[in-house]
């Protein structure tokens, strides 16, 4: 899959990608940046942190542009994670990747991580489509708001934090994504020619 086809499916998500821990993390200036050797995790584990970098190098590999990995964004997860994130969402998103990439190893004899990427990719899809299945059950009216939070699946929240932070970095919004700093008269909707960025700013 191309870069620009990896964005336009990606952009999507980005309007619920804005969510509350990732806005107060923007806010306070926790900002994605180019990945330094001997970073320590301090939310998850170091087996854990090898799994979600590898989980975030095959949701947006580098391609024409730098892929999430090289930007940062498992660190700025990481942080996030640990510093703006509600304890109750702390617990479902550990929890749910113990449990999910505790099961991968079990099946495939090795942790995600140490996969060839095209068997990581494989079993990020089936995660990613058994999610937004379970997601869309949640859809309708008989739940309440609290329950269908409580109900959310581990991986879109984690998923929301990755798109949100890889989208916030500088290199993405300056370089990848159209940017104007003073943009002057607000235009709400603008049609893109063909192949034109889409607007950071």
């Amino acid at each position: 899959m191309k870069r620009r086809e990896i964005l336009r499916y990606t952009a999507y998500f980005t309007g619920y990608a804005v969510t509350a821990p990732l806005t107060s993390a923007i806010l306070s200036g926790c900002k994605a940046e180019p990945a330094a050797p001997g970073y320590a995790p301090v939310f998850w584990s170091e087996e854990a942190f090898k799994n979600v970098s590898a989980l975030v190098d095959v949701m947006l590999p580098a391609t024409q542009t730098p892929g999430a990995k090289e930007l940062g964004v498992p660190q700025f997860v990481d942080l996030v994670l640990q510093t703006y994130t509600e304890d109750k969402n702390q617990q479902k998103i550990r929890t749910g990747l113990t449990t999910w990439t505790g099961e991968m190893a079990s099946q495939q004899g090795k942790p995600y991580h140490e996969l060839d990427p095209g068997e990581q990719l494989r079993l990020l899809n089936e995660l990613d489509a058994a999610a937004r299945a379970q997601d869309e059950k949640l859809a309708g009216p008989e739940l309440s708001a609290d329950e269908k939070e409580a109900l959310a699946p581990w991986w879109l929240l984690l998923k929301d934090l990755v798109i949100g932070g890889y989208f916030s970095t500088q290199k993405m919004g300056t370089e990848v994504l159209a940017y104007d700093p003073v943009p002057g008269v607000y235009e709400g909707c603008i049609p893109l020619a063909p192949g034109q960025a889409n607007w950071s700013l």
